[in-house]
């Protein structure tokens, strides 16, 4: 990592965005994969709680550029608390006034960064472990990105955890995780996009919930570990990765 002075304020929770044309029918699946609801619903909004992080479903029309998109936010408790934690590492953040109130911003090698105050609930803001599920949204783009991208997320507070040797993953933890990933940019109508994911100790355990619900999932090996590809509303897979233990071709990031 960057030599910078260390994050010492409140943990942000990860917080990403989707963007879907049936709030409903995605609410019922996430409840179906094992989030709860936090109490904050509008009118074609809503936010979901793992054990660790939080999801907010936002209504977009079929033809919306944005359906089927998901965008990287946080979630601080205060908002000038947490402007000035960050600022004493060296990185600035932005107020900005959103449609829905007063924000923070930051930029990333992939796009701007929302912060948000967070909002009620307390699902959601417990460390990642193995015997939950933690959100994990995946934000990609080149691999020079991955480093830098890791870099500023530190600053922002979250624990560099996981990275690839080849320099092609990068993953940090806070209340939820945020994982960088070498592939085509993710930007998102000039913010940071993400594929949003999640992570467990135990996936048969998961899928096992899914079959109760009369969702469809596949358990896949891959070189890192093992995945549970789940079914969604939307016509494409959910990926829940397995806690990584074979760390063959990564290393911690204290080590």
């Amino acid at each position: 990592m960057t030599a910078s002075p260390t994050y010492s304020g409140p943990t942000p929770i990860v917080r990403p965005i989707q963007f879907v044309t049936d709030v409903a029918a995605w609410r019922a699946f996430y409840e179906d994969v094992g989030l709860v609801g936090t109490g904050v619903d509008a009118d074609g909004w809503t936010v979901l709680a793992a054990d660790s992080g939080r999801l907010a479903l936002h209504h977009a029309a079929a033809d919306d550029p944005l359906a089927g998109k998901a965008k990287l936010s946080l979630e601080v408790p205060d908002l000038e608390e947490y402007r000035k934690a960050v600022a004493a590492t060296g990185l600035e953040l932005r107020p900005v006034t959103l449609g829905h109130g007063e924000a923070l911003a930051v930029d990333l090698p992939h796009g701007r960064l929302h912060i948000d105050s967070a909002g009620p609930g307390e699902g959601g803001r417990a460390p990642v472990s193995t015997d939950g599920i933690n959100l994990q949204p995946l934000v990609y783009g080149p691999v020079e990105t991955v480093r830098a991208g890791a870099d500023v997320a530190a600053m922002l507070g979250l624990t560099p955890r996981v990275f690839s040797d080849r320099g092609t993953w990068a993953d940090l933890a806070a209340h939820g995780l945020i994982a960088f990933h070498d592939g085509p940019m993710s930007t998102v109508d000039g913010e940071v996009g993400c594929e949003v994911g999640l992570e467990t100790g135990n996936v048969e355990a998961v899928q096992s919930r899914l079959e109760a619900a009369g969702r469809t999932s596949r358990i896949i090996d891959e070189a890192y570990g093992r995945t549970l590809r789940v079914d969604t509303p939307g016509g494409f897979e959910l990926w829940v990765n397995e806690w990584q233990d074979d760390l063959y071709g990564y290393h911690l990031a204290q080590a």
